[in-house]
C-alpha cells in the first residue's frame, strides 16, 4: 500500500516491471558461468552508465525535461477539480467527480493530503489544479531536487571497473 511507503524515496513505480525489464535485459546471459555472466554484466552496465552519461552532457535546463513535460502533460483535464483558496500556498481541492472528495495541498511544502506529491517529488493532481490557476508558474520549481539534471549527471558520473 503506497500509503505506507517511505516519502524520503521518490518513485511512483509500485509494480514489478522494472525486475522482469532487467531480466529481460540479461535474458542472453543468464546461463553463462558465474564469472561470465559477472564479467559480461559488468560490460553491460558501464555501457548503460556511458550512455546516461552522454544523455546527461547534452541535455539543458534545471530538470529533467520528460519529467517536465510529464507533469505539464498532465495540466489538462484538471475541469473536474475545484479550488478553493486559503492562501497564496495553501488550498482545499474538491474532486466533483468523486463525490466531493477532498485535499489540502500546501505548496510551499509540496504536500498534498492525497500523498502522491510527497510519495512521487512531482505535484499530484490537486497539486496542478491549484498552480494551474497562479500566473507564470514554472513547474520546475515544484519538483523535487530529485528530478534535477545536477542529480542525474552525478549519478552517472561515477566510473565502474
Amino acid at each position: 500500500m503506497r500509503s505506507s511507503f517511505d516519502t524520503e524515496i521518490k518513485c511512483d513505480y509500485i509494480h514489478n516491471n522494472l525486475a522482469e525489464s532487467f531480466n529481460n535485459w540479461i535474458k542472453g546471459i543468464k546461463d553463462l558461468p558465474v564469472d561470465g555472466l559477472a564479467d559480461t554484466l559488468n560490460g553491460k552496465i558501464m555501457k548503460l552508465l556511458e550512455k546516461r552519461r552522454k544523455i546527461g552532457e547534452k541535455l539543458q535546463g534545471q530538470m529533467l525535461p520528460a519529467v517536465v513535460q510529464q507533469v505539464n502533460n498532465r495540466t489538462r483535464g484538471l475541469g473536474h477539480l475545484k479550488v478553493t483558496r486559503s492562501s497564496n500556498w495553501k488550498c482545499e481541492v474538491r474532486d466533483i467527480s468523486k463525490d466531493n472528495l477532498r485535499h489540502v495541498v500546501n505548496i510551499e511544502q509540496s504536500e498534498c493530503t492525497c500523498l502522491e506529491w510527497q510519495h512521487t517529488g512531482k505535484p499530484c493532481e490537486h497539486a496542478l489544479a491549484f498552480l494551474f490557476g497562479k500566473r507564470n508558474v514554472e513547474m520546475e520549481d515544484y519538483l523535487h531536487e530529485y528530478y534535477s539534471l545536477e542529480r542525474f549527471r552525478a549519478a552517472y558520473r561515477g566510473l565502474l571497473s
